[in-house]
């Protein structure tokens, strides 16, 4: 049997002793506490970087030459790759004011549920790639927790 409190949570033995049942079932409610406090710390870092990525949706991008040039360069290296599509944006379902449902259920006027940046990208593929025969779609590439988790936006010719 184990001689010292400390002793029985590592359920470390000193020559042939045994632990008992109770040490046992103990070592394991400690392993499971453990192991939920990390899921719980994961969770929070999660929703944390989540908000974070929420609000850099929030502001508006500048669309400068450069950025123009930089996403005419990604159509042609996947059209040489034998893509017919590109991931222009991946964003959490709380960007659109329906979650997604428009999305996951491909309802016509998807894009005006959306908010933010995506929004943005909307009016930038209306403005400069719709005229020129590019399409748009977006759908739900998760479901965490069996909800509509993040969404891609795709541009495709």
């Amino acid at each position: 049997m184990l001689q010292k409190d400390e002793e029985k949570h590592d359920l470390g033995c000193a020559g042939d002793a045994f632990f008992s049942a109770q040490d046992l079932n103990s070592y394991m409610a400690q392993r499971r506490r453990a192991e939920h406090a990390r899921d719980e710390e994961r969770a929070r870092e999660t929703a944390k970087a989540q908000k974070e990525q929420i609000e850099r949706l929030m502001t508006p991008l500048e669309i400068t030459p450069e950025r123009l040039a930089n996403f005419k360069t990604r159509l042609r290296q996947a059209a040489e790759q034998g893509q017919s599509q590109i991931l222009v944006l991946r964003f959490p379902s709380d960007l659109c004011t329906d979650r997604g449902r428009a999305i996951n259920n491909s309802e016509e006027g998807w894009e005006n549920s959306l908010a933010g940046v995506p929004k943005q990208m909307v009016e930038v593929w209306r403005e400069h790639l719709k005229p020129l025969g590019f399409g748009l779609s977006a759908e739900v590439l998760d479901y965490p927790g069996g909800i509509p988790g993040d969404i891609g936006l795709y541009c495709r010719w």
